[in-house]
Order: structure tokens, then sequence, then C-alpha cells
């Protein structure tokens, strides 16, 4: 019976690609069916609420270890901070669609509390800590789905300023999150978007002295923040709060913020990132194309000199 199984399964493969074949899958499993059946999914259809801040992060934590600091320093300067967790973040060592979904939904739900209760010590409200709910390591299944999501969600908070990961081949997820949220606000023309490093093949995980890895040509200059040993504890206790991860040992990574880079974005994804090209390059064609003809421009788009939240070094 395994044998036929795994033959069936090679099978699947072969006809239909590696990644339609694990996407039918989840769908049959009932934990990634969108947008109504997502697991870990947390976001209002009717969200309509402006924020000066938005931070997309693939997972809960990343938005402390590249950005901790950063945000504290927004929340003393009185900005309203909203928080969108890509992925449920039930991946952990493996592939989150081979986990049981009773398992899956018990890790989701840790990963989600862990982030509210680790942003709670910045006083961001909860009802502005969102997850979108899509499989962690598996985003690149999920590419126009996802730019459907942050194409409403921008519309409907109407964010001065977005932070997101920068392309640097230390994560899928991070790499594929960049990607999608500068595609979507390069055609919704918004470009007050920047960018964080976090770990890569060069700089691991804690990096202290962080720079950006991806050097791609840019007018914009790179903001090293200059942490203060406050600023570290502060790091030290939110990331205590994900205790799931055991990432408290990296509170003294430091943080680098730079404008981020809206050009040749299919180019640089396939540069930099550690994901086959051969099943990614098929991915990005048609969701250039997908890009180009539903996602459309909005009014808020390009903000004056005095909206625009300022760079906090």
């Amino acid at each position: 019976m395994l044998i036929l199984k795994n033959l069936i399964s090679k099978l699947s493969q072969m006809n239909i690609g590696l990644d339609r074949y694990i996407k039918f899958i989840e769908y049959v499993r009932g934990i990634y069916r969108y947008p109504t059946k997502m697991l870990g999914r947390n976001i209002s259809e009717d969200l309509h609420r402006s924020t000066d801040i938005l931070v997309i992060a693939a997972h809960p934590d990343d938005e402390i270890l590249g950005l901790g600091a950063t945000l504290h320093r927004h929340r003393k300067d009185g900005d309203k901070i909203m928080v969108t967790y890509v992925t449920n973040g039930t991946a952990g060592e493996g592939a989150s669609w081979k986990t049981k979904v009773n398992d899956s939904k018990i890790i989701a739900e840790v990963r989600f509390n862990e982030g509210l209760k680790g942003l709670k010590l910045l006083d961001i409200l909860e009802r502005n800590i969102l997850c979108l709910g899509y499989p962690d390591a598996g985003t690149h299944r999920y590419l126009k789905n996802i730019a459907r999501d942050l194409n409403k969600l921008i519309k409907k908070t109407k964010p001065k300023r977005i932070y997101v990961h920068c392309i640097e081949g230390g994560h899928s997820d991070h790499d594929i999150t960049s990607f999608v949220v500068k595609s979507v606000c390069k055609k919704l023309k918004f470009d007050n978007v920047f960018e964080w490093a976090e770990y890569n093949q060069i700089q691991p995980l804690g990096t202290r002295n962080i720079n950006f890895a991806n050097s791609r040509p840019t007018n914009s200059e790179v903001n090293i923040i200059d942490i203060s040993d406050e600023e570290y504890m502060l790091k030290k206790e939110m990331l205590n709060c994900h205790e799931s991860q055991g990432v408290v040992e990296h509170y003294l990574m430091g943080e680098a913020i730079r404008q981020a880079i809206m050009e040749d974005l299919e180019q640089e994804l396939l540069n930099y990132s550690l994901f086959p090209m051969k099943r990614l390059k098929p991915l990005i064609n048609i969701f250039s194309k997908f890009i180009n003809d539903e996602v459309t421009d909005y009014n808020v788009q390009n903000k004056t000199d005095k909206d625009r939240v300022k760079v906090l070094s």
C-alpha cells in the first residue's frame, strides 16, 4: 500500500507539478482554502481604520528581530502601528502541509498569541495585530492570494509608511513577502516603503553589526539603528515572549533599514532567493501578469512630505 501511495504521489507530481500537487493536498485537507478557510487567519473583512505604520512580516517574531527598537521609537513618537503576519508560523523544522491539522491549529494559535504578547510591550493594540494565515514555508504557492490581501489591506488602512523584509536569501517566506509587498506597492504607486535586513548565508540570525547583503545600487541611505542598552533589554523581553522559537538569545541583533528598491523585482528575487529557479520562475511570470491586470491605483498613494512618517535613527 505504501509503495502504491508513493507511486501515485510521484505520478501526480510529474503531471501537475510539485507545488500544484502540494496545494491540492492542502485544499483537500481543508487547511488552506482562500479566503474563508486559512489556518490561523485573523483579519476582519471589513477592516477600515488608518494607521501610521504598517509592518508586514512573514512570521511572528520577525518584526521584533528586524525592527524591535525601531518600532519602540515610533511608538514613543506617537505613531499608530499595525503589524500583519503573512504566515501562521506552523512549519517549524518540517512542512506544515504534512503536519496533522489539529497540531497545526495549536501551533498557529501559540505563535499568534506569542506575537500579541510581544507587541503588547510596545502598547500595540491587539486589534491592530493581524495574520493572513498562509502556510509557513509555502508562501510561493499563494502569490496571487497574498497580493489580493495586501492590496485590500493597504487601501483600507492607508498607511503613511510600510516596513517589510528585504530580499536577501535568508528564508524563502521573507523573500516572497518582500517581493509581493513591493510589487503591490509599486503598482499602487505607494513609494514610502522601507525594508529591513534580518539574516542570510553571510549574516546569521543575531548578527549585531547587521547590514544589507543585497547590495543592489540604490539612492537610499542605509540607516543603521544605534540601539541603546535600554532598547536591547526591551528587545530581549519581547523576544522572550516567543518561547516556542527560542529566539531570545538573539536579542543583540542589530537593525538596518533603507528605503525599498522598487525596480527589477523579479530579477532581484531570482538573483538572491535560495528557492530553486526552475520552480520560482514560472510562478513569477504568472504573478507579474496578475499584478498588471488586477492591482489598480488608489487615491492616497503619494504622501506629501508633511504626511510622511519621519525616519527614526
